[in-house]
């Protein structure tokens, strides 16, 4: 009986969070504020690798330990990541996670190169929080790139300004959400 109600605890849970994201997305006032930005040019040690379907997200572990093993003890920005829309459209696709910091130490694993990411151009939003409703967020920074006509590349980048590895409390989370654009030389 226990494990049926935490079974139905757990379900009620899930139904409450669907309601609440629901909720958001009728309420205008919820919308979340997106602007258009230039990120700066950025030199990062970085894992890139294709995600197979099904892959859960133990790939991501997998390069971010790579990633800290390179950079050793030395202060580095917050972690990023550049993904292929496929990657959340179709459940597979290619992934490349960032680490801003110099360059790195010998011995580094042989997954870990130096990638300088160019200026871009994108519709970005900070979303706050868990991850559980970040697709609000992408939903917004999609609408906005699509109300202001915007070319979006097959790319969009998250920067994990605070996250799981400054804090164990979900709700002190903040994902920069970058969707990137096809630069306008017209």
């Amino acid at each position: 009986m226990a494990a049926h109600l935490r079974r139905l605890e757990d379900r009620l849970g899930r139904t409450q969070r669907a309601v609440e994201e629901l909720r958001e997305l009728l309420d205008p006032g919820a919308e979340r504020t997106v602007t258009l930005e230039v990120l700066p040019p950025q030199r990062v040690l970085a894992v890139s690798l294709d995600v197979s379907e099904g892959a859960g997200l133990d790939w991501y572990g997998a390069a971010m330990r790579d990633l800290d093993a390179a950079a050793g003890h030395r202060p580095v920005l917050p972690p990023g990541g550049r993904y292929a829309h496929e990657l959340f459209t179709e459940g597979h696709g290619h992934a490349t996670v960032y680490l801003p910091a110099e360059t790195p130490l010998s011995g580094a694993p042989a997954a870990v190169r130096e990638v300088d990411l160019p200026s871009r151009t994108a519709a970005v939003a900070t979303h706050s929080g868990p991850h559980d409703d970040l697709d609000l967020t992408y939903g917004a920074v999609g609408s906005f790139a699509a109300r202001h006509g915007l070319r979006a590349q097959n790319l969009v980048e998250e920067v994990y300004l605070v996250g799981p590895r400054d804090t164990a409390q979900p709700e002190r989370w903040r994902t920069l959400v970058a969707w990137l654009t096809v630069p306008d030389h017209s």
